[in-house]
């Protein structure tokens, strides 16, 4: 069995959060690994993706190809059970139940959000946060089918934390000054970006309702993959779906 991380969502939404455990890949991308972009075997992220797939019931798992930005997609259908990735995107909406939407990381937060008949996926690095990739998910989630201002719930997932996520004073500024209150320091004084911090002041201000899903991904390398602590290895994931 996986071991998956439950996100407090409203029915018939369900989520879930990926670790790294319970999967086939092999060092360095032990166990769970999410993406094929990292040089890991092939069979054998399709095989952990099958196996996550299988866990959860859905009917499809689809991927976004991530690139730090705020582009979107609605998902209206899957070609087979692990489809492969939309290009260009850090969000995932759909109507459709049965499609689990997944948003991969080793550092920046998966989150997944719900509301009456629609559910959204969002990967927020700190590049996605400053353009705005939060706000855009629940702009479209919107147009679908969630006009209600305050129907939209979101978890945050695990993410490197605060405390670990030095950045030069220059980089903090910027995000700081695209989301007041995401500068922060680590536990040596240095400048860093608050992930999660900046991730709630966005979806608060859009009137979602926020819950985390704690964890800080550079200091639990038994359950976490983190880019910034191991450079090669794997993806978790945060996976959200209609039941």
């Amino acid at each position: 069995m996986l071991e998956l991380l439950e996100a407090a969502l409203p029915a018939p939404a369900r989520g879930v959060f990926t670790t790294r455990a319970g999967g086939v890949s092999l060092p360095p991308w032990e166990a769970l690994n999410l993406a094929r972009h990292v040089d890991d075997a092939h069979a054998k992220v399709m095989h952990n993706r099958e196996l996550l797939s299988d866990q959860l019931g859905v009917d499809a798992l689809v991927f976004g190809k991530q690139v730090h930005g705020a582009g979107v997609r609605v998902v209206k259908g899957a070609s087979n059970k692990t489809a492969r990735g939309l290009d260009d995107t850090d969000g995932l909406v759909t109507t459709v139940p049965g499609l689990g939407l997944v948003m991969l990381g080793a550092d920046c937060l998966p989150v997944l959000l719900a509301a009456d008949g629609v559910v959204g996926a969002a990967h927020v690095g700190r590049l996605g946060l400053v353009k705005g990739v939060l706000t855009e998910v629940v702009r479209v989630m919107r147009e679908q089918g969630s006009g209600d201002p305050g129907g939209i719930v979101a978890t945050i997932g695990p993410g490197i934390c605060s405390h670990c996520y030095e950045v030069p004073a220059s980089l903090a500024g910027e995000v700081e000054k695209a989301v007041p209150g995401a500068r922060s320091t680590t536990r040596q004084g240095s400048t860093s970006v608050d992930l999660v911090k900046g991730a709630r002041s966005q979806l608060t201000a859009e009137g979602v309702a926020v819950t985390t899903v704690g964890g800080c991904t550079l200091e639990q390398p038994d359950r976490f993959f983190s880019y910034r602590r191991d450079g090669l290895t794997g993806r978790h994931g945060g996976v959200v779906w209609l039941a």
